[in-house]
């Protein structure tokens, strides 16, 4: 019985002071409206920037063989490390702490011909693990390499997307005979378009992929260029660094502390980095919303503050005949909070059309689309709640406190 009559109370005070609510509510809605938008479009750019950063690979470790930067067992620095593709698999097969493992060997500017057409690329030997590590995911009615592939040396290739583009245009490239350097190859796979925003050796999409064992007779048994390796656990980075500077260096002879020896890019720890960034970014954007929302919250409190002042004398016969102090404090939480959660409602369904309408809008790939997600939703609802009670609490204190007697004017 009680809410109802503060229910009541309530509407009463709308009706006689609608000015004043509707500014209080348009605040705590262009608030609410604010930390939403802010939290989904920061939401929306971490997952769309991760989503780049893995085209690359997931939990990947690109080494590049380098030069001893440190004497060792009577040897000067500066001997250069040379490695073969036998000598990565043979190492894949000897460290646990290794996952996925693929040598890559790359010859630049190779020329690549269908029909009038002709352009350079690079072209990789690689082996079929290579479709995994990188993320090279076949369009539908193609595959990458396999192992077949590898044992005959098929001279078989996998293109990325741009490059079927340019020597096929909207024609099917799969099945196609291409001319690499004027060897004829069969393409078996083009490469599903993917957003990637890093890279150690240029766009997936502009590459010709070959088993290793082929680029190996048609250009000779090539030191690696790098080679390619996932941990086991996929988080175990630091482990398999370890594990790789101890046996490269009893297999080359150098010193296990000679970090300069392997050039190795870590993107588990590069994602631990941009994951930690973009969950600043996003409190960033969270503060800038609460903010604005705080200051609805002010125009809130000084409305409340305001309807307070104007009933005090209705609030001091409510005190003179009885009423308790946490019905009147009851009372004005209870007005501030239904004005919160009507301005909430409508900031949340403002907020809700803007994603909507953004979700569908031509944004750039770099940028994503604006996600509303639980956590989202269930952060804005706590800073609106904190906000609205925030708001509603002093003006309440203030009401429950009044001397009845003052209150009446005697």
């Amino acid at each position: 019985m009680f809410f109802w009559e503060l229910i009541w109370q309530f509407l009463q005070d709308v009706r006689t002071r609608t000015l004043r609510t509707i500014l209080a509510v348009s605040g705590i809605a262009w608030g609410t409206a604010a930390v939403v938008l802010l939290l989904a479009i920061g939401r929306g750019f971490h997952v769309a920037s991760s989503k780049a950063m893995h085209g690359m690979g997931d939990h990947l470790l690109v080494v590049w063989p380098s030069s001893t930067t440190k004497a060792y067992a009577g040897m000067q620095p500066g001997r250069p490390l040379r490695m073969k593709s036998a000598d990565v698999l043979q190492m894949a097969r000897s460290l646990p702490e290794i996952g996925r493992c693929s040598p890559e060997m790359t010859n630049w500017g190779r020329t690549l011909a269908f029909g009038p057409h002709r352009f350079k690329a690079p072209v990789g030997g690689v082996v079929p693990e290579y479709e995994l590590i990188r993320n090279m995911i076949p369009e539908p009615g193609g595959r990458f390499l396999n192992q077949a592939d590898v044992d005959e040396r098929r001279r078989v290739v996998f293109i990325g997307n741009e490059l079927k583009k340019k020597l096929f245009g909207d024609q099917e490239a799969v099945g196609q005979t291409v001319l690499l350097d004027g060897r004829p190859f069969v393409v078996v796979g083009t490469l599903r378009k993917k957003i990637q925003s890093s890279s150690y050796s240029g766009s997936d999409s502009e590459k010709a992929l070959i088993p290793y064992t082929t680029f190996i007779s048609v250009w000779g048994d090539w030191n690696v260029s790098d080679f390619l390796v996932q941990p086991d656990p996929p988080e175990e980075s630091a482990r398999l660094k370890r594990a790789l500077y101890r046996y490269l260096a009893q297999k080359y002879r150098f010193d296990p502390a000679d970090e300069g020896a392997l050039g190795i890019w870590d993107t588990v720890e590069s994602d631990r980095f941009v994951n930690w960034f973009f969950w600043g970014l996003q409190a960033l954007l969270g503060l800038s919303g609460a903010l604005t929302l705080g200051a609805g919250g002010i125009g809130l409190a000084n409305v409340m503050f305001l309807i307070v002042r104007e009933r005090t004398r209705e609030i001091g016969v409510r005190i003179a005949v009885g009423a308790q102090d946490w019905h009147i404090l009851g009372q004005v939480l209870l007005e501030t909070l239904l004005i919160a959660a009507v301005g909430g409602l409508m900031g949340f369904g403002f907020s809700g059309l803007v994603i909507g309408a953004l979700q569908l809008a031509p944004l750039p790939d770099w940028l994503g689309r604006p996600q509303f997600s639980l956590s989202v939703g269930l952060l804005a609802f706590g800073v609106l709640s904190g906000v609205a009670l925030a708001a509603g609490l002093f003006p309440a204190r203030r009401a429950a406190r009044l001397d009845p007697v003052k209150a009446l004017g005697f």
